[in-house]
């Protein structure tokens, strides 16, 4: 078992299934266990033979739009408040046209990072960047009651990073 991060503020554990005989390594095709650990409480389900080639695709895909996380102006905001504001700016069915629908998505799409597997549907998970640190903010998916860890800036990225290099992922 591995363990990337600091379990206490960002970290993720995961464990690689054996690679079958014969087989040629190829991180698309890995598989294993995976969960992220936010400020020390564990999100995803350490399940057996969860597509790790999925969680390393959406850790690739939220490394390409680091910088659109960056948002010194949503770093005061109530956690409770940006969470339920980008869920439902990304989610919810409340008569938007589609070209509010597609500039929604683009602002809001860089702060939703949650890996989109079963395992982790149950979470939504948020980053923010600003000045210097940035906000991880989690919690169950349709619930207001969210949790927050504040961030060194750049750290998030700095263990998706690792991650990726760690599971031979093309960084």
């Amino acid at each position: 078992m591995m363990l990337l991060g600091d379990r206490d503020r960002f970290a993720i554990e995961y464990e690689l299934d054996p690679a079958p005989v014969g087989d040629v390594e190829s991180g698309h095709w890995m598989f294993g266990r995976v969960r992220w650990w936010c400020g020390g409480e564990p999100v995803g389900r350490f399940e057996p033979e969860t597509a790790l080639g999925a969680v390393a695709a959406t850790a690739d895909r939220v490394l390409r739009a680091e910088t659109a996380r960056y948002a010194p102006e949503l770093m005061a905001c109530p956690a409770e408040s940006l969470a339920r504001y980008v869920t439902d700016a990304l989610f919810a069915e409340d008569g938007r046209s589609d070209g509010q629908i597609a500039a929604d998505g683009a602002r809001y799409w860089p702060f939703f990072v949650r890996p989109g597997l079963d395992s982790f549907d149950p979470w939504d998970v948020l980053v923010v960047e600003g000045s210097g640190e940035a906000r991880l903010i989690w919690g169950v998916a349709g619930r207001r009651a969210v949790r927050e860890c504040r961030l060194a800036a750049g750290e998030f990225a700095g263990v998706l990073r690792e991650f990726l290099r760690a599971v031979k992922w093309d960084v």
